[in-house]
């Protein structure tokens, strides 16, 4: 609904808040002078008009505040100036303490190494650099800050409105060692103190914690008391942890000071150093602004302003963070192959990745298309650098893989007391969330990757033991600190790997047909290869170890992934197909398989975005309609895809390009709209037995060829009159409408087929009479014989 020109309610709660925080700060009094006696100084917080405030706040200048109307932007302005109330209690109440420093927001994570912490806060906008102090500690915070502490100078970086972020790094940490440390404004007012213990780092742990996400609740408060329950709960059981590694998600909205100050809120942040990796809910500046991490290459992996990558090493462990938010692969490719080169004069035990959006995952994100291509292309390198497990978040469910190689599942490994001994590949963790904000169903088929997937709906955390000859992790649910998984890795060259021997190999085949050209009728052709150990289970057969035989030979070629290809002088017939692998000096074969090489043309009879004549008026037109004699002259005609509202669009086929009337009512709409196009078929002898025409809809759709019915789409078999709905022939949809879906056409439907003109008709249907859109376009493809094309 559009507002009324004047200023909005919102802008006036901006204004008042700001007001509040002049009110509040002492220090920011002049400029509240300066404002009242129309002084024009722009950076100050106090001469900022509300218009100024939005643009500052991430908004933008848009006039008239009234103008910022939509929902997306609304909740932008709602969480902004729950943004500006979240200084209420911490940071105001530290405000008015005299002679304590107000630093908020504190981010203590590791270093670039064990001897070392990075650190960063916000105070009250400032062109002076805040200090941290630190001394070596007795026995806990002692009552006086010791004097002689070690004392670093931060540098000053940019925060949100009305603040500065200050970063620092302090050097020179022994191991095994308590130190207290505080924060100060270089002028004797302190912070803290606060106190953290350094551990040895022969062998350790260290917390792997899911998505925080404060705020995905709706309740920051009560994320925050969920986030702080799971640390609690985690440090309790594990004391002498080492450092805490977040999935990434640290917030819901990325603008969000309040969901922020509520995740650095739990008193176990400034104890226990935490890295952390960026989310799709984080990134952007606010990100940057908050976190100081070590070893950091802004060029690669960054992404809207939120980092790149980095890393830092614990002993003879590396820990390599990668943004994800980066789809760029060979960003974060070059970033850990630099990382390897840079660190080559250190002999790392183990080698740990960590990125948000978990590519190995059994939820919602598990199959999507984004997800798939990093899977793809992160994978090999991953490989490649031998790392020996990737920590992940983003899909709200836990799983663990079984050890992963070339994309696959390695099953066939040695197992002593229950651990992997010296095994082959990477094994990659999705952590749950950690403070119960958000959870997300798993898909209910169990993945070829996953060898333990669960969805607890409860906080859990993992704890990763190291050790210089293993790794442990053991996940935990928070309620009752039950072990709900455990998975134990040996690395020793001194144990001899047995495991039992290859029996035989089988080879399969995604299909068996090879066409002579280009095509979208046949699927490709893959071959894949599995072993079976003498115990009868698998045995774990990489694609380096396969050789692919064919006879005759020179007919086709093989990809080392199993891709099968025509050879250049490929003729049509039949080509036998079998796999070798040698292991141990012995050479196992599988059974022959036969593929068709065929001489292949299609033809595009109806294009998609192609004209059509269509009836929007809601009446009875019996069956005559679809008949290619039928006269359409006084139907309205029109480039699909057709439909409603204007600028709907699908995925396959793009923006509805003409508009049809739905009918008078917007809450009775019409149920059937007819749709009718022709296309011209010169020679009918040169179609062979089979096409397809692939099509979206929305809702459903019956589709005829010159007046006999060929497939139908989301309605039951049977009569459909004119006036009925999806809903009203079927208890539910049959399928889920809006997807590009495909009719195959075989011989019987091809002989609807004529020489000379085809009329292709399509009756779709509404689900019910309040449906929000209509959409309608398709495309049909014949194979037909390449000398008479």
């Amino acid at each position: 609904m559009a507002r009324t020109p004047g200023t909005s309610k919102a802008a006036k709660t901006i204004c008042l808040a700001a007001f509040g925080l002049l009110i509040a700060f002492p220090s920011f009094t002049p400029h509240a002078e300066a404002v009242l006696n129309g002084a024009s100084e722009k950076e100050a917080f106090s001469t900022w008009s509300s218009e100024a405030f939005l643009e500052r706040a991430g908004l933008g200048i848009y006039g008239p505040v009234e103008k910022v109307a939509d929902k997306q932007r609304q909740s932008y302005q709602d969480k902004l100036y729950a943004s500006l109330n979240v200084w209420d209690e911490e940071f105001l109440a530290l405000y008015e303490k005299k002679d304590v420093y107000p630093a908020v927001s504190i981010a203590f994570a590791p270093g670039a190494d064990e001897t070392s912490f990075n650190f960063s806060w916000y105070s009250p906008k400032t062109n002076t650099p805040g200090v941290i102090e630190f001394a070596k500690a007795e026995s806990g915070v002692p009552a006086e800050f010791p004097e002689g502490a070690a004392s670093v100078q931060a540098t000053l970086d940019k925060a949100s409105f009305g603040f500065t972020a200050h970063e620092a790094e302090i050097t020179g940490i022994e191991a095994d060692s308590e130190y207290i440390y505080r924060l100060g404004d270089g002028k004797g007012n302190w912070s803290g103190p606060y106190s953290f213990k350094t551990r040895n780092t022969d062998s350790y742990n260290f917390l792997l914690m899911g998505d925080p996400q404060i705020g995905a609740s709706g309740n920051p408060h009560e994320d925050r008391q969920g986030w702080e329950n799971t640390l609690n709960k985690a440090l309790e059981k594990f004391p002498d942890t080492s450092f805490i590694q977040s999935a990434g998600d640290q917030v819901d909205y990325r603008s969000s000071e309040k969901e922020f100050a509520a995740y650095f809120a739990p008193d176990a942040l400034r104890r226990y150093p935490t890295a952390t990796t960026v989310g799709n809910h984080d990134y952007n500046e606010y990100y940057e602004f908050h976190f100081n991490v070590p070893n950091q290459n802004p060029k690669l992996g960054n992404y809207d302003n939120s980092g790149g990558d980095y890393y830092f090493t614990y002993g003879d462990t590396l820990v390599m963070n990668l943004n994800s938010n980066n789809e760029n692969a060979k960003e974060h490719i070059q970033f850990m192959e630099e990382t390897i080169a840079a660190t080559a004069g250190q002999e790392f035990k183990w080698k740990f990745v960590v990125f948000h959006h978990s590519i190995y995952s059994a939820a919602a994100h598990s199959d999507s298309e984004n997800i798939i291509k990093l899977r793809e292309s992160l994978v090999p390198a991953i490989d490649e650098l031998d790392i020996d497990a990737v920590l992940m978040g983003h899909d709200h469910s836990y799983v663990r893989t079984y050890q992963m190689k070339a994309l696959q599942p390695l099953k066939n490994q040695m197992v002593q007391d229950g651990a992997a001994v010296n095994p082959e590949g990477t094994v990659y963790f999705t952590a749950n969330s950690s403070s119960g904000s958000k959870y997300y169903g798993i898909e209910p088929e169990t993945e070829p990757y996953s060898a333990v997937r669960e969805q607890l709906e409860e906080t859990t955390f993992t704890n990763i033991d190291v050790t210089p000859t293993s790794l442990e992790f053991t996940t935990y649910r928070t309620d009752t600190l039950e072990a709900v998984d455990s998975y134990k890795i040996i690395k020793d060259p001194s144990i001899a790997v047995e495991i039992p021997a290859l029996e035989k190999i089988a080879m399969a085949s995604t299909g068996t047909v090879l066409p002579t050209r280009a095509t979208s009728f046949y699927p490709e052709v893959d071959l894949d290869v599995k072993g079976t150990n003498v115990e009868g289970t698998q045995y774990d057969i990489l694609p380096d170890q396969v050789n692919y035989r064919s006879s005759p030979e020179g007919q086709l070629t093989f990809g080392k992934d199993g891709k099968v290809a025509l050879a250049d002088t490929a003729e049509p017939g039949e080509v036998k197909v079998w796999a070798e692998v040698v292991i141990g000096g012995k050479t196992f074969k599988s059974e022959e398989l036969t593929l068709s090489v065929v001489d292949h043309e299609e033809q595009k009879v109806v294009e998609k975005n192609s004209e059509w004549s269509y009836l929007d008026d809601g009446s009875d037109q019996s069956t005559e309609w679809s008949e290619p004699e039928f006269d359409d002259s006084s139907w309205e005609t029109g480039d699909a895809p057709l439909g409603y509202p204007e600028g709907d669009e699908h995925e396959g086929f793009g923006e509805i390009q003409t508009v049809v009337e739905f009918g008078p009512e917007e809450y009775d709409k019409y149920a059937t709209t007819y749709f009718r196009t022709e296309f011209e078929l010169a020679d009918l002898s040169a179609v062979k037995d089979q096409g397809y025409i692939e099509f979206t809809v929305d809702d459903s759709v019956i589709l005829y060829l010159n007046g006999e019915e060929i497939g139908r789409f989301n309605l039951p078999e049977g009569d459909i009159s004119y006036d009925d709905y999806l809903y009203d022939v079927a208890d539910k949809k049959l399928a889920e409408p809006g997807k590009v879906e495909r009719i195959q056409l075989d011989q019987s439907l091809l002989d609807n087929l004529v020489e000379g003109k085809n009329v292709l008709s399509a009756e779709v249907h509404q689900d019910d009479a309040q449906s929000s859109d209509l959409y309608w376009d398709m495309e049909m493809v014949i194979a037909v014989d390449p000398e008479n094309d």
